[in-house]
């Protein structure tokens, strides 16, 4: 059996997008055509990740409840996620305690 968590090609392209980010370089990562995640909130299943409502995927669509694949990086503050896969730009989070 193979397993392969992440390609060879999804990691460059991963340390590439971050190297971008720590270097303040965000005009080139393509962010204005990433899905937009909205009531998103952090999650653990042995690995930290997303779940929020979805708009702009390439294959989920619209409005769809997801929970993505590994987190590798946020910036609330800036608006932005990436995961193993694609860049998220992040929505308003989650309402937490509310009864």
């Amino acid at each position: 059996m193979k397993f392969a968590y992440l390609s060879a090609e999804d990691a460059q392209r991963l340390s590439a997008d971050l190297r971008s980010v720590e270097a303040g370089i965000t005009h080139t990562l393509s962010l204005h055509t990433a899905p937009i995640l909205e009531a998103h909130q952090m999650y653990s299943r042995r690995t930290a990740c997303l779940s929020g409502y979805v708009f702009g995927h390439p294959s989920l669509g619209d409005s769809r409840e997801i929970m993505t694949s590994q987190l590798m990086y946020m910036d609330t503050e800036v608006g932005i996620a990436r995961t193993i896969n694609r860049w998220y730009r992040l929505g308003r989070p989650a309402e937490t305690g509310k009864a």
